[in-house]
Parts: structure tokens; C-alpha cells; sequence
């Protein structure tokens, strides 16, 4: 009886967590359109049954993790019962924030990384922040019966979704300076001002 010769190369990866930082080392050092589903699974040492079960598509990389923030952030704005609108929009961003790293706390901010830098995906980024905004917006008009399309909800939306933003890029930039458990603090002068902004107009 003959033994089956040795594996050669990297041994595959046993998890989807360990399959996207992976990729995320990929598409930071390569860029989104240079990187292939195929230099993926083989930097991975896996199939393309496996990969596409855990991704569904390159884009799955992504965009998969981001979605499922946005539906974090609209199940803890639903929570927020009769607190003060700003204030309840701001908690339920810092809460959706820290279940998004907990749910991926080796990649969470290098996603931001690759969909706020790489060129490619600067179209897709803008209309998914978009998504994004909108939730915070549909939530001011369930709140004061303001449309969301409307000039206040729509700028609460898009003004927390640019101070997060904003925060996100200096964590990116120094990622030992990450402290969620400061990020209300941080857009508590916006909140604080969009709450004036809001009653003055309902």
C-alpha cells in the first residue's frame, strides 16, 4: 500500500473569516480590479464551492458585511422607542458600529479601507452610504411624520452619514486611536445641533 504524497503549498483556510482577511490583504495591496475570485481562493487554498458559499460573488467581499450593518442599524433605530430622535440615532450608530466589528474584527475597518479608497468602487460606495443615509432619514419621518425625501430628514441622514464617515477615515488612519465607546461623544455636537434643526422645524 502506498501513502498519498504530501500537500504541497499553504494549507486552506478553515473559515469564512479567515478567507476574507485574506481577501482584504489582496484588495489592499492589489486594488479591487486587479484582484481575482481565482487569487483569492488560491491565496486561501480553497474551491470555488467554497467561496461562493461564503460570498456569493467578488462583490460579496465587500459588500455582504456592509449590507448586513445597514439592516444592524435600522433593527437598532426600530429599538429606540421615545428617546429624543438625535439621540437615539446616534446610539443605535455606535451600537450597529460595535456588532459590525464584532461580527468581523479582523476586516471591519479595512472594508471601509478598500470601499473608501479603491477607485473602482467609489460608485458603489457612494450609492450604499446612500442606502445607508436613507435609513437614518426614514427614521426621522416615523419619528416627526417629516417625508424622508424632505430637506431636514434627508440632511440629518446625510450629515451623521458624513461625520461617521469622517471618524471612520481617522481610524483608518491611526487604528490604535479606535475607541467605539467614544463615538457618541464624537457626534455629540452634531447631534446636539440637528436636534435644534429638527425641532425648529416640526
Amino acid at each position: 500500500m502506498t501513502s498519498s504524497p504530501p500537500r504541497r503549498g499553504r494549507p486552506p483556510v478553515s473559515s469564512r473569516e479567515a478567507l476574507e482577511e485574506i481577501a482584504f490583504d489582496l484588495l489592499l495591496r492589489d486594488g479591487y480590479e486587479a484582484t481575482t475570485v481565482q487569487a483569492i481562493m488560491a491565496a486561501g487554498g480553497v474551491g470555488r464551492t467554497t467561496f461562493f458559499r461564503y460570498f456569493g460573488s467578488k462583490g460579496g467581499i465587500v459588500w455582504g458585511e456592509f449590507d448586513r450593518a445597514v439592516e444592524r442599524l435600522k433593527s437598532r433605530l426600530d429599538e429606540r422607542g421615545e428617546t429624543p430622535v438625535m439621540a437615539a440615532i446616534l446610539t443605535a450608530v455606535a451600537e450597529s458600529t460595535r456588532l459590525s466589528r464584532e461580527a468581523a474584527p479582523d476586516t471591519w475597518l479595512d472594508r471601509f479601507r478598500v470601499l473608501d479608497e479603491d477607485p473602482a468602487l467609489r460608485g458603489e460606495s457612494a450609492e450604499h452610504w446612500r442606502i445607508w443615509a436613507g435609513a437614518i432619514a426614514a427614521f426621522v419621518e416615523q419619528r416627526t411624520q417629516l417625508p424622508a425625501e424632505s430637506v431636514v430628514p434627508a440632511s440629518i441622514g446625510g450629515a451623521v452619514q458624513a461625520a461617521y464617515v469622517a471618524v471612520l477615515r481617522q481610524w483608518v488612519a491611526d487604528p490604535a486611536a479606535v475607541d467605539l465607546s467614544q463615538l457618541e461623544t464624537r457626534l455629540a455636537p452634531l447631534g446636539q445641533a440637528l436636534q435644534a434643526l429638527l425641532e425648529a422645524s416640526v
